[in-house]
């Protein structure tokens, strides 16, 4: 799609790109001066959240997010925002679901005339992503907590590491756009209307309970984690345990059949009729003694 012009008053004028790529935003760039090393931030594939200020105009980098529940991987992509006095330029790499939801809202009778409202909006439809997301790992923490208490499987150690990757690059996304706002909370001059400074706070601690609950289930996994450790280090030595009973009461048995099935000629009991008879009944006491030496030492 080439750019679109969503909206265009006097106070403001918000131009969007879905390509980094498309010409007409170098041309934009000229008319905006907008400066060069934002472009190119735009055109990188991957980039973290930031604000950085040029002067004439702030550019803004939101990371969106994409979780793909089965694999349990984390996609992050981003928004780029050009911001000045009465323009909003917005990029991104393909139809972003943030522009499309704030284009929706203004169908719908939004009222947004300046460009720190607009650049509220996008950021406040970015960061509402965190919650959903988090009770969505928080469910999966839960069942896999379920699973290794009652059964723990080798999967279930794979799965747990990919949650904890996870929760650390949300963690680290959340942290980067709290830091966004708290630039913004605290620039001189403002770029956020004092009356309008309320929302900005409320993104703000809504980014600080979502970096509590990262941290909160980041403790569970962990938790889990040594306790699938646990789990299977005791399974490990009820096996080498189980294992080493069954030696012990084989090791007497080996013995004696071992000592009489030499090959020497003057064998005691070798020629008796009771030479075989005796022999089997010396293996039973011996094992049924072993056995109960380890039952009464609860082996």
């Amino acid at each position: 799609m080439p750019e679109e012009l969503i909206i265009e008053s006097d106070g403001l004028r918000w131009h969007h790109f879905d390509d980094p790529e498309d010409p007409e935003l170098v041309v934009l760039a000229a008319q905006y001066q907008l400066h060069e090393l934002a472009i190119e931030d735009c055109q990188n594939t991957s980039q973290r959240a930031k604000l950085d200020d040029y002067g004439n105009h702030l550019f803004f980098v939101f990371n969106t997010l994409h979780f793909k529940e089965k694999e349990e991987i984390l996609l992050i992509g981003k928004l780029c925002i050009f911001a000045g006095d009465t323009f909003v330029v917005t990029v991104s790499n393909g139809e972003s679901r943030t522009v499309s939801h704030v284009r929706s809202k203004l169908k719908a009778g939004a009222d947004v005339v300046r460009p720190d409202r607009l650049v509220h909006a996008l950021l406040d439809f970015v960061c509402d992503q965190f919650q959903p997301l988090i009770d969505l790992i928080a469910e999966d923490i839960a069942e896999l907590e379920a699973s290794i208490l009652e059964n723990p499987q080798p999967s279930d150690s794979i799965r747990t590491f990919g949650i904890k990757r996870v929760l650390v690059s949300l963690r680290r996304v959340a942290a980067a756009h709290r830091e966004i706002v708290a630039q913004l909370l605290r620039r001189s001059p403002p770029f956020v209307d004092q009356q309008f400074n309320l929302y900005f706070r409320d993104i703000y601690d809504h980014l600080l309970l979502a970096l509590e609950l990262i941290e909160s289930n980041r403790d569970l996994v962990l938790g889990i984690i040594d306790v699938n450790l646990s789990a299977t280090a005791y399974r490990t030595n009820e096996i080498v345990k189980t294992l080493t009973v069954y030696a012990t009461i084989l090791l007497p048995l080996n013995l004696i059949t071992g000592f009489f099935g030499m090959n020497f000629e003057p064998m005691p009991l070798l020629h008796d009729k009771i030479g075989l008879p005796l022999v089997c009944l010396v293996m039973l006491l011996t094992t049924v003694m072993v056995s109960r030496y380890l039952r009464t030492r609860e082996w």
